[in-house]
């Protein structure tokens, strides 16, 4: 290894155990590693499978870090918000002293990365609230009535799965849109950010669609959808 190379560990996760063996979403991310690195070298690579009730334990960010110390390595990440959901785990990293690396925002400082932190998880709580709300009323209507009308005018006798493949029951519609709704909301800082820098709609609109970003219908990212985003309150 030439001495004029820097060093990276590379840091990847997916979401689910289902993600994690199929590799869903883990070659996007070392696409996007492996376009910054460059002609640099990556001594190791790491994987992260975390299911939902995990995500507050990180044992193979933990061993890629301590890779990084003993290595003088900096850790690469392929999108910001595989670091920025939670305050506790940001911080985490800060007190490891290792020198870290987002491709989507390379330019993010630890003041930037741990704002997002905090936005992030004030949302996730919220979503988690009003998901919870949602779920209790229904629940309330279908044992007072025996069934939910959606607005779709499908008729909910039972919150979950349902038999009929073309019927989607309420709350896992409303979920879904409140899904949409964060990752848009994890979008507009990244557009932000980009956008203070100078950098115009359409180039916006690629770094979105590239760091794997969607509008809030699951959609691309055009000029005018990125104007919309920012000019969201």
């Amino acid at each position: 290894m030439k001495n004029n190379m820097k060093k990276y560990v590379a840091y990847y996760r997916v979401s689910t155990r289902k993600q994690g063996d199929s590799g869903l979403g883990l070659d996007a991310q070392k696409r996007m590693v492996q376009g910054h690195v460059r002609n640099d070298v990556i001594l190791e690579e790491f994987t992260e499978v975390e299911s939902g009730t995990s995500k507050g334990k990180r044992p193979i960010l933990q061993k890629a870090i301590q890779r990084c110390q003993d290595e003088g390595a900096t850790l690469v990440i392929a999108k910001i918000d595989r670091l920025s959901r939670n305050v506790h785990f940001v911080s985490s990293l800060y007190q490891s002293g290792v020198d870290f690396v987002c491709c989507d925002m390379p330019h993010a400082n630890k003041l930037t990365i741990h704002l997002f932190a905090a936005v992030a998880e004030h949302e996730a709580d919220i979503i988690s609230e009003r998901n919870k709300a949602a779920a209790q009323s229904i629940k309330k209507i279908i044992e007072r009535d025996g069934y939910y009308t959606s607005k779709a005018g499908n008729k909910i006798t039972k919150l979950g799965g349902c038999k009929n493949p073309n019927t989607v029951p309420a709350i896992e519609a409303w979920m879904d849109k409140s899904k949409n709704n964060r990752n848009k909301n994890v979008a507009r800082p990244f557009a932000q950010e980009l956008r203070r820098q100078g950098i115009g709609y359409c180039t916006i609109a690629c770094r979105l669609n590239e760091a794997g970003y969607k509008t809030s219908r699951g959609k691309f990212y055009y000029k005018t959808s990125v104007q919309r985003l920012l000019q969201e309150t």
